[in-house]
This record gives structure tokens, sequence and C-alpha cells, in this order.
């Protein structure tokens, strides 16, 4: 795998020792179980700590993924060993850039190299984000006091950010006016540590000192989401997550998948036991089942029983030019995704990553590494001229 805008981000731990003869043990190794295996070999002599260090997570998603797996046979009747998961999830990670639960997301154990060449991954995500967004951004987007900030008139609601102990009168006054919150660490990923607040009847100052206890944070007014989403799952805001590519003036969507809560969860992120669809981009209705990190499906919503192909989005032309917007409202934006919640006053955002993950919003058939390929193309031909 050597594609043209093939990039070793700076910015994450390098996975790839890119040199000839890694690409052409590489090359073999997609043609051959043998050469997989002198390939993992190759990474086991040559980049020993990182192959030492990875083997715990190698082992333990296999043990997570593995009771969904048991009924699946290789070509000519052979089980799906642990033992081949092994091998191929380390051969997957420095051949193409894939992370253990992508792999499992994306079924790599069932495509041949052809097929995993298709699909765009976290890692190559990073690469396209470098190439394209201003430096800057990263730290804008993880940051969600100054996303909020740069992007205030599209979130439709207050938030503030407590950095320091100097904060609780800006604290105080939140609480005076909003009655219930979120609770968000200033720099949480995937739905950790979010917590929902109603009626607070104890003392503001513990609960300000218990906060800051674990870091700067935010605490916004909570999204009275409206019924057309909340069908979903009335305990979690479900999310519609949008991808855009900026070239100048034009803002392509080219991805879009919906995130939702499950059980007594408020969170709707995957990486927190939420599940998630594949939306088409062009009408706006799901048009997949649901997954799960955990390698299950869901045709109906575990808990609402909502069917979930052919569920409309609602106010969708609404949505894409939303996020058209936002994509437009600060220079750098290039490759970036959006999270936006449906409220009884339309749609509003929630928050935007500028790397995202890519898993989410491939399906029925679309991979989008190509389509980002082609985008780039376009953005360096314009940038050019």
């Amino acid at each position: 795998m050597k594609d043209k805008y093939y990039v070793v981000a700076k910015s994450i731990t390098r996975w790839k020792l890119d040199n000839w003869f890694e690409n052409w043990l590489g090359y073999r190794a997609d043609k051959s179980e043998f050469w997989k295996r002198l390939y993992v070999l190759y990474y086991r002599l040559f980049d020993n700590t990182y192959y030492k260090n990875g083997l715990p997570y190698v082992q333990k998603e296999i043990e997570k993924q593995y009771p969904n797996l048991t009924q699946i046979q290789l070509g000519g009747g052979k089980s799906l060993s642990k033992r081949w998961l092994r091998i191929d999830m380390i051969y997957s990670l420095h051949r193409f850039g894939i992370n253990f639960t992508e792999y499992f997301v994306h079924k790599y154990y069932s495509l041949n190299s052809v097929g995993r060449e298709q699909i765009n991954n976290l890692r190559l995500q990073y690469g396209f984000c470098e190439i394209v967004n201003a430096p800057s951004l990263r730290e804008l987007f993880e940051n969600k006091g100054l996303t909020y900030e740069k992007f205030k008139p599209f979130y439709k609601r207050d938030l503030i950010t407590v950095n320091s102990i100097e904060d609780y009168d800006l604290f105080e006054k939140f609480l005076a006016i909003h009655s219930e919150f979120i609770y968000k660490p200033l720099k949480g990923v995937c739905g950790k540590g979010i917590k929902i607040y109603r009626d607070v009847r104890f003392d503001h100052k513990i609960l300000f000192d218990d906060f800051l206890m674990h870091g700067p944070f935010v605490i916004e007014e909570l999204i009275k989401q409206g019924d057309s989403m909340a069908m979903l799952h009335p305990e979690s805001i479900n999310t519609l997550r949008l991808a855009t590519f900026r070239i100048k003036d034009d803002v392509v969507i080219y991805g879009a998948a919906v995130r939702m809560g499950t059980g007594t969860s408020i969170v709707d992120n995957a990486g927190s036991g939420g599940i998630y669809c594949h939306v088409n981009c062009e009408y706006g209705f799901i048009d997949t089942y649901a997954r799960d990190y955990v390698s299950n499906k869901y045709v109906f919503h575990p808990d609402t029983g909502v069917r979930f192909i052919g569920f409309d989005i609602p106010q969708w032309e609404e949505a894409k030019q939303l996020v058209k917007d936002m994509a437009k409202a600060v220079d750098g934006v290039t490759v970036i995704s959006w999270d936006l919640a449906y409220s009884i006053n339309g749609w509003c955002m929630v928050e935007a990553n500028d790397v995202g993950e890519p898993n989410l919003i491939q399906g029925n058939g679309e991979f989008h590494k190509y389509t980002l390929h082609n985008l780039i193309d376009k953005y360096y031909n314009i940038q050019n001229n």
C-alpha cells in the first residue's frame, strides 16, 4: 500500500516502517499467509517495542469480539481462530493503518487486500487532515470552549468554560439561569465523563469544586430534543454526523451517520456503548441496520423498537445547509466531521472533529479513501490555478 496521499501523521504514534523492503514484504503478504507471517515477524524483530506494547490490545479486542465470531469460517471451511486473527490484525495495522476496533467493524477478516485498500481509517484520516487542514484546527476542535466561541451562532444555546477557581462567579451566574445542564470535560472524547444534572439542590460550590478537581470543563444548556429524533432513543441526544470537504466556497458532504444511545445511557457514542447507522447523503434516510463496536447488528432499536432502514432524518436539507454554513465560518477548515442535534427549534451544532471516526460514515458499499483522494486532487488543482 503506497497511495499518493499516504502520510504517517506527525500527531500520532508512528505505526509503519516506511522503506522499500517493508513495502515489498507487504506486497507479498497481500497474497500469501506464509508471507503474511513473515511480515508480522519483520515488525516483531525491527519494531519490537511497538509490537510488544500492542499485543495486550490485540488480545483484549479479540476476547471482546470473539463471542460474536465463532460461526464465521474462512475459505476451505477453516474456523476463525484467535491465532489467525492475531496475525491478521497485526498485519492489517502495519499494512493498512487499521486499528483493532476498525478491523472488526469492517470485517477485515473476510476481505482480501483489494477490499481492504478501499476503506478509510482513523490513521489515514489523520494524514489527510494534516495535508489539507490548517494546523490550528486541532486545538480549536479539541477544546470545547474554543469551538463554542468560534461557532456560537450555530449552537443556539448557552455554554461556559471553567478553567480555574476564578471562574466560579461565571459558574454561579449560569446556574442562576439554567436549572438543567450537561457537564463535559473540556477535552473529553467518545462521551467519556459526560453527565446530565437536573434541578440541582446541593451547594453550588461543592459541585464546582468536584467538577474542577477533574480538570477544566464546560457546562452547557440542555438541548430539548425534537420528537422526530427522540423517538429513536429518548434517554440520549441522538446526533447526526456529517463529514464535509471544503474547496474555497464549495462544500461537499461526503458521508453521514446517525448515532444513538441504548438502555439508560445518555450518550450516543459507539465508543461508550452506543449504536450507529449509515445515512444516505442524497436523500437523508437510514439505509443500513445499526451496529455497535462488538460486532452486533440491529434491525430495530433494542429499546424502542424503531426500525432503522428507511427512517427519515427530519429537515434533511436544513441539516445539510447548516453544516455547509459552519464549514465556511472559519478559514483553514477543509475536511471536518460535524455533529448536529435536532432540537425543538431545529438543527443545532453539538461539536466538530477535525479527524472524527471514519468508520461511522462508511457503510452500504461506501468506502471513502478514494473519495477523499479525488477531493484532495480537486483541492490542489483549484489551489494551484
